[in-house]
């Protein structure tokens, strides 16, 4: 039977932005904000500074390569900007 290392657990939930998941993205937190666009789609604030160094993409990127699928690339002109995602989540959209 396995013997739950609580160790183990704490370091995946310090590193991992999704521990218990299918991500290798890192946690975002103050010092390693989510801020950075992907470099395969182009969509804005999915990775960190540790996940730009270390390489990675988005996680729906990583998905759609491995399984396959297409792409889904990031199009201001259609899907908009962050600050009208922010707007629109304030309810201040026009």
């Amino acid at each position: 039977m396995y013997e739950y290392d609580y160790d183990e657990w704490e370091e995946r939930v310090e590193r991992f932005a999704d521990p218990g998941g299918e991500s290798a993205l890192y946690a975002a937190d103050k010092d390693n904000p989510r801020d950075l666009p992907c470099p395969t789609c182009g969509w804005p604030n999915q990775l960190t500074a540790r996940d730009e160094a270390a390489g990675y993409q988005c996680d729906a990127c990583a998905n759609a390569a491995e399984r396959g699928h297409d792409v889904q690339f990031y199009d201001p002109a259609i899907h908009g900007t962050p600050e009208e995602w922010e707007k629109e989540e304030q309810g201040d959209a026009d």
